[in-house]
């Protein structure tokens, strides 16, 4: 049981981690010199704050370009997707016990964050 869960959370960890590092230069480089886990969970909360600040344009930007019902939708959107980013990381982020929680859970923020700003902007285009 106890390799089972080690070697899920490994993946889980390889997974999320080099999903987004693989796009992301800074995260990478910052992981690679990460020697312990409160380094890397340093690392996503770097990058989550940077892409935090990209959605929060995007968002202002998404906004904006709605009218009437579809601008309070969008807010109630928005509101419902911090709930379940916040609800679904933490889950994420307590699957063995083990540190390697920490890591896991700010990575699956920092995932999140990036994906929703992404959509985001695309709701308005280029």
């Amino acid at each position: 049981m106890i390799r089972t869960t080690i070697a899920a959370s490994t993946l889980l960890l390889s997974l999320c981690g080099s999903a987004f590092a693989a796009d992301n230069a800074a995260l990478k480089k910052c992981m690679d010199s990460a020697n312990t886990t409160a380094d890397m969970v340093n690392c996503n909360a770097k990058q989550t704050k940077v892409q935090d600040e990209r959605l929060n344009r995007a968002y202002k930007t998404a906004i904006a370009a709605q009218d009437g019902a579809r601008k309070q939708q969008l807010q109630d959107v928005q509101r419902l997707w911090i709930k379940y980013r916040d609800a679904n990381c933490a889950f994420a982020g307590s699957a063995t016990g083990g540190t390697i929680d920490q890591v896991n859970g700010s990575g699956c923020v920092l995932d999140m964050t990036q994906t929703r700003a992404q959509e985001l902007e695309d709701l308005v285009g280029p």
